[in-house]
């Protein structure tokens, strides 16, 4: 029965996250925290649901033709390094359920106060690409979120991307940070956990419905509530661990 509703909580959190060009690892996160999933299995996890689900992401929102390979290029450049370096870094487990109850929190705010549309988009600045990509990077390895929770409201905030344009970028940039974090995970030699043959096609169904109607013009103000009390829930959860 757990393992069954799990199942369906990921397909939720896969849809809803792909919708918006994220991987969902921190929905996923979320979902295993509440049931008390295995906590070693759970930064593994989340990268690999994470790389599958924004693969299909960055295809739709790619083929929709809102993807700008000079912005990605310089974010992805300091951050793939940084997410490998998280990847291999070992936290204690008090550390680390208070840095991802943290992380859970930002994610929360973020799903549902997205800033509006900006007025003028501006190519992101190499420094700030440098600062930014290197700091989401390292965190994401480090909790296994990917790193679009914090990356497309900053770049709507600042007005480096529209909304579709963060969705395209943000996928492409979670898609190669989970890689790196993933691959410095498995530089620890710790087994995978035996459910991913499950979890994978199920995330990967939902992921391409909701990325699908993502690039167009669905939206879903319901499901944006529900997955908040998720990491709500989830984050007092970890903090009180």
């Amino acid at each position: 029965m757990t393992t069954a509703l799990l199942l369906f909580c990921f397909a939720l959190v896969a849809f809803l996250y792909a919708s918006v060009g994220h991987g969902g690892a921190s929905g996923y996160l979320a979902v295993m925290a509440i049931l008390g999933y295995a906590q070693q299995f759970a930064k593994p996890d989340a990268l690999v649901l994470n790389i599958a689900v924004s693969a299909l992401a960055f295809y739709n929102y790619y083929r929709g033709g809102f993807f700008r390979l000079r912005d990605f290029l310089w974010l992805a450049v300091f951050s793939v390094p940084m997410a490998w370096v998280g990847g291999l870094t070992r936290l204690d487990d008090v550390v680390y359920h208070r840095l991802l109850a943290g992380m859970l929190l930002i994610a929360a705010f973020s799903v549902v106060f997205r800033p509006a549309e900006p007025s003028q988009v501006r190519p992101i600045p190499i420094y700030w690409a440098a600062f930014c990509g290197a700091s989401i990077g390292w965190i994401s390895g480090l909790t296994g979120i990917g790193g679009g929770v914090i990356l497309s409201p900053l770049l709507l905030l600042v007005g480096w991307a529209n909304q579709k344009q963060a969705a395209a970028l943000s996928a492409a940039f979670i898609l190669v940070n989970s890689i790196s974090g993933f691959a410095g995970w498995l530089g620890q030699n710790k087994p995978l956990d035996p459910n991913l043959v499950y979890m994978i096609p199920v995330a990967l169904v939902a992921g391409f419905a909701g990325s699908y109607l993502g690039a167009g013009r669905y939206k879903s103000k319901q499901l944006k509530w529900l997955l908040t009390a998720v990491l709500f829930v989830a984050s007092i959860r970890l903090f009180v661990q």
